[in-house]
């Protein structure tokens, strides 16, 4: 091993480097901290590093002060008798010790930093969380909307029917996950993408199409959360996901949290391309030192994805940038960031497919955001720093949709009151257009101050009190589109949930939510090797109006190498825009159509109208609870979670049972003279509306297992192992049964009441990492394997008998249970279907990826990645194929800095 010793004029004391380890030396005046950076030359009064990499100098007094030195370039230490100078790496391969996977932290946090995050070929940050427990590596498709969801067995798929438990499942999993970018909230609550969401359910989907067999797009779905293919990996230093419970400064949420931290530091240029399959993305990242403790950071990012290149029907791109700048002194940090990014789903029309559908969806944002804290001098205070973070959010979406109908005149409802009309008719043949013009604004306030006590008995609480405030609206024009535009009617007698244009900045209301929080976070060590740690919380939410009361807790206890953990905590999310405004409800019935060619067409229209909006929903609610141990080996570490989380008061859609007088008309016609019309009477007509509500509730309990084992350092060998197990059982709130009309008509009874639904999913998956690492050659191998144990879906049949009815004067009546199989209700009998099975089944499938990355030592990295190396075939127990399965893909990167 190289020794090098530094002239003791430059410190006080004396201080050896060893090359190639990492070690410190107590100083008189502080510590010296070295790690490897290239080679290092030492004269009497400088220091020499051949490899690029962070000096941070310390003087008693002052800050820290960070200089980044290029490679060959001299450091000049002035003050020889006080100055302390320890190296902080740049995050390089060619140091030991890089953390390549995800590390879990004190609770239920898990951790990505820096290197993890280079490590993997990431078009955005919905790549890098596919290496979390539970997780898996998923086929590559820009083209679609990407979520995630944690510690379930429901999946995150936005593609279940819009009327099934299952989208709700999805739905209500996915959207209450949130996002943060330097505890900055990111919002999707505002998005109402979707035209047809008065009559879908809470989770339905916004825009979809298939274009051909060149695949399936999916711009930005509302109620889903956020896109994470909107968010690149170009700037990010850190990524922490909290599964369980977070503190109580956080809040908007029911599935997990997303922390994002990005950095303002001097870096050098560095320019990346990545390409894989039909997907190309090119970037570039540069931080630059300013005076006074300022740095400033610039990235900007391209992504092109065509999910078939031979055809070129679907695609998606995206365009980011960001402006950082930061401050870092003694007492004021501050970070203010602009960002601008673009966004485009095109889904152009099969040239073989003459009434395929067109797609496209335009979006740009734009973000202002500000951390600030204030450090007050001394110690004796009862707040050490006041902080507050400000966000501010501004969208512009336009979804189109077009097709070419051929249907030959229809007539089709446009009246906007209850009224009987003369109703107008489409042309034969033409194209069918209808839009979406959103303008999402929402605000992000969180004001905090912290503080520091110790007791005399050495407890320390690290304490914190705040507020937090968030506003969210709509502006844009809404929907609208072309005549009859999905509500045409064939024939007299039909009916129609008719469509009417609905301008978001006249109707919608701003939402907003008040929250206020008190954390304790306590400390206390016993011993050396013994230590109590609880982080206890209370927030205050009103949301919307609706008030909910949120305690947190956060326990451990170690004792040497075993830590016992455990939490308990409520959290609450709010409903979004889309599901609040669902605008009025037109439901349109054809009375007659009269047709004579060449003289006139008429057609007799009746709409009815009834409220749609649904104000009064109350945000949705989960209990979570989670116990742990964590133990370390002297060859690895173990850290086993189990959880049992209760979601209710989610949203889901509930059928109502309406009646309208439908009116009799007479018709009187005169040779070719236009008909004219009288209302001569009325009838009762039955009909079912759907409404969101909140009344979905779901239990998801299972076992987490990471491990991460330390270096072989005989075969450079860094391996890492996570699992989990989970089970869960979602239906629809008690009280809440299926309505359906009856099988045979009964003037006794108009629908019948039944209660089947529910599902049952098991979901089990393991996943190894290996990670050959040969620093002195900046080389690393590495392979994934991921092992799908059990994944299987039971979804309730159809029940024979009924559980009440809805009379004819819309009476609910509940029918006792020994009553329900008597004759006197046989009318309300249905056809009953069996429970359904769906997933793997009994088989168990297995996937294996390749990365290879090389660093250069001029500068370049190059990165080649094989998905499912060994072109592996997925099929399930019956006989199709498995959706999860990563199908075999190539990809590279390669990155430059200069």
């Amino acid at each position: 091993m190289k020794r090098i010793v530094l002239s003791a004029a430059l410190f006080i004391g004396s201080v050896t480097i060893l090359y190639g380890q990492e070690r410190k030396i107590d100083l008189n005046a502080g510590t010296f901290e070295v790690k490897k950076c290239g080679m290092i030359y030492a004269n009497k009064n400088d220091i020499t590093y051949t490899g690029g990499c962070e000096i941070i100098v310390k003087q008693p007094g002052q800050a820290p002060k960070t200089i980044f030195l290029k490679k060959n370039e001299k450091l000049v230490v002035k003050d020889k008798k006080a100055a302390i100078v320890y190296t902080d790496v740049v995050s390089d391969i060619r140091i030991d010790g890089i953390e390549l996977t995800a590390k879990k932290k004190n609770f239920s946090e898990i951790e990505i930093k820096q290197e993890a995050l280079q490590n993997i070929q990431s078009f955005s940050i919905g790549d890098v969380l596919q290496q979390l427990p539970g997780q898996y590596i998923q086929p590559f498709d820009n083209a679609k909307f990407k979520n995630i969801v944690f510690r379930t067995a429901s999946g995150a798929s936005i593609t279940s029917s819009s009327t099934s438990l299952s989208g709700d499942e999805a739905g209500n999993k996915a959207f209450g996950v949130q996002v943060m970018v330097n505890d900055i909230a990111l919002s999707n609550n505002e998005n109402m993408q979707s035209y047809n969401s008065a009559y879908g359910s809470p989770f339905g989907i916004g825009f979809t199409t298939t274009a051909g067999k060149s695949g399936t797009l999916t711009p930005a779905q509302p109620n889903f959360g956020v896109d994470l293919r909107e968010i690149p990996t170009e700037n990010i230093e850190s990524i922490e996901v909290i599964q369980g419970i977070p503190d109580a400064k956080y809040g908007d949420l029911t599935s997990g949290l997303i922390k994002v931290t990005t950095f303002a530091k001097r870096s050098p240029l560095r320019l990346d391309a990545s390409i894989r399959e039909g997907t190309y993305q090119l970037g570039l990242t540069r931080g630059f030192s300013l005076k006074n403790d300022q740095a400033l950071n610039v990235s900007a990012d391209y992504m092109n994805s065509i999910v078939d290149p031979r055809t070129s029907l679907v695609g998606y791109d995206r365009f980011s940038s960001n402006i950082l700048w930061g401050i870092n002194t003694s007492n004021i940090k501050n970070k203010l960031s602009f960002a601008f990014s673009q966004n485009t789903s095109n889904g152009k029309k099969d040239p073989d497919d003459l009434q395929g559908i067109v797609l496209s969806s335009k979006n740009k944002s734009f973000s202002l955001s500000n951390n600030f804290k204030y450090v007050f001098k001394g110690n004796k205070k009862i707040f050490r720093s006041i902080g507050a973070d400000m966000g501010l959010g501004y969208a512009t979406q336009l979804t189109e949709r077009k097709y070419f109908l051929n249907q030959g005149a229809r007539p089709y409802g446009n009246a906007m009151e209850n009224s009987v009309y003369y109703a107008p008719y489409t042309p034969p043949s033409y194209e069918n257009m209808t839009y979406v013009d959103g303008k999402p604004i929402n605000v992000y306030l969180n004001a905090s101050a912290d503080g520091v006590y110790a007791t005399s008995k050495k407890w320390v609480h690290s304490y914190s009190v705040g507020f937090n405030f968030r506003y969210g609206d709509n502006l844009g024009k809404g929907k609208y589109g072309t005549a009859g535009q999905f509500s045409t009617i064939a024939s007299a007698g039909g009916t129609a949930n008719g469509v009417r244009d609905y301008n978001y900045q006249d109707n919608v209301l701003a939402t907003t939510q008040y929250a206020f929080y008190v954390q304790d976070n306590i400390f206390k060590r016993l011993n050396n090797k013994h230590g109590i740690r609880a982080n206890l919380g209370l927030r205050y939410d009103i949301q919307n109006g609706k008030s909910t009361l949120s305690p947190r807790v956060n326990t451990s206890y170690q004792m040497g190498d075993l830590t016992l953990r455990a939490g308990v905590g409520l959290t609450s999310k709010a409903p979004s825009l889309n599901q609040l405004y669902t605008g009025p409800r037109y439901f349109d019935m054809l009375l007659g159509d009269y047709r004579i060619p060449g003289y006139y067409t008429v057609g007799i229209m009746q709409t009815v109208v009834t409220p749609g909006d649904n104000v009064d929903l109350k945000p949705s609610k989960s209990w979570k609870t989670e116990f742990g141990i964590d133990y370390r080996l002297p060859f690895a570490t173990i850290n086993l979670t189990g959880y049992y989380n209760k979601l209710f008061d989610g949203f889901s859609t509930i059928s109502v049972a309406k009646m309208m007088d439908k009116a009799k008309v007479e018709i009187t016609a005169v040779g070719t003279d236009v008909p004219t019309f009288e209302i001569v009477g009325k009838d009762t007509f039955y009909y079912l509306q759907n409404r969101i509500t909140n009344g979905y509730e779901s239990t998801d309990k299972g076992l987490e297992l990471m491990v991460s084992f330390k270096k072989i350092e005989a075969l450079n060998l860094i391996t890492g192992f996570n699992a989990s197990y989970v089970k869960t059982k979602s239906k629809k709130n008690e009280g809440i049964p299926t309505i359906a009309a009856l099988p045979i008509p009964d003037p006794a009874f108009q629908y019948g009441l039944y209660n089947d639904a529910y599902s049952n999913a098991n979901m089990a998956r393991a996943s190894f990492s290996f990670d050959y690492h040969l620093p002195s050659s900046g080389l690393i191998i590495g392979l994934r394997t991921d092992h799908f144990l059990i994944d299987e879906r039971i979804t309730s049949g159809r029940s024979i008998y009924p559980i009440g009815y809805i009379d004819s004067q819309l009476n609910t009546v509940m029918i006792p249970e020994g009553e329900r199989s008597d004759q006197k209700y046989q009318t309300l009998f249905r056809k009953a279907s069996e429970e359904s099975l769906s997933g793997l089944g009994k088989k168990t499938l297995h996937n294996v990826h390749l990365r290879v990355t090389k660093d250069f030592l001029s500068g370049f990295r190059i990165s080649i990645y094989v998905n499912n190396v060994f072109n592996l075939k997925a099929y399930n127990e019956y006989g199709t194929l498995y959706t999860n399965f990563s199908p075999a893909s190539f990809g590279a990167n390669i990155s430059y800095k200069f």
